[in-house]
């Protein structure tokens, strides 16, 4: 047995991967991979990709000429969320709540342009180099209140749960639209408008359905992204206080 025999299995991750990838040519770099993959996965409603139609954007006739850039299929989903974390900042020297407010801003910001980001997110462990960097940078900020480790991530995971849940619901409803070719709310309501006129018509629903019949509903509703970021903000700020 060698020593490299003797490791834990590591799951796929790229990042426990040894040796480093072959040396790029004019075709083919685990840089241009990664950039032609989120191109891809921007490009589906669902954000899956295959191999095969990577190789083929790529100009590879083989997809098993990307794995020795990216080890496999998991190993490019690694490479993919991380570099979407790069995309996130958490402010530095402006104290927690300014730097988990940044993390929380530029974390939607990153999933509005890459919905699928929030799915890999939840799949894969934040262990590549932006995402340790982003941690690290909100970490520093916490460092000073004298909390827990635990506390500590749990202000993190907080904020990070907000942009990656409401990433997935963006991601989810994309989805559902492609499949049911609803591409507007407009769509939507026009294809909903019979079935909620007959729901009205029996009475069995009345507060849902005079809140369908109110023009002023589609108004920008409270809850946006950025005011629940501020009430979770808000609540964390309690147990500072204690």
């Amino acid at each position: 047995m060698t020593p490299s025999d003797d490791r834990p299995p590591t799951g796929g991750l790229v990042w426990f991967d040894e040796p480093a990838p072959p040396r790029a040519t004019e075709q083919l770099s685990r840089e241009r991979i990664v950039a032609a993959a989120l191109e891809l996965a921007d490009r589906e409603p669902t954000g899956e990709i295959t191999m095969r139609a990577l190789a083929a954007r790529l100009g590879v006739r083989s997809p098993m000429a990307l794995y020795r850039y990216v080890g496999s299929k998991d190993g490019l989903a690694d490479l993919m969320a991380d570099e979407v974390y790069g995309l996130i900042r958490a402010a530095r020297g402006e104290g927690w709540r300014a730097a988990l407010d940044t993390l929380g801003r530029t974390g939607w910001q990153a999933v509005r342009a890459h919905p699928w980001f929030a799915r890999l997110a939840f799949s894969r462990p934040p262990l590549g180099p932006h995402a340790l960097r982003l941690y690290d940078d909100a970490l520093a900020e916490l460092e000073p209140l004298g909390l827990d480790a635990a506390t500590r991530m749990g202000f993190v995971n907080t904020v990070l749960g907000h942009v990656l849940g409401s990433g997935l619901a963006l991601l989810e409803e994309r989805a559902m639209r492609a499949r049911a070719g609803l591409a507007s709310d407009r769509d939507l309501g026009a294809a909903a408008a019979p079935y909620l006129e007959r729901v009205a018509a029996r009475g069995g629903h009345p507060h849902f359905s005079r809140w369908a019949a109110d023009p002023a509903r589609h108004a920008p509703p409270p809850q946006s992204f950025e005011r629940v970021l501020d009430w979770l903000l808000d609540g964390l700020a309690t147990q500072l206080a204690d």
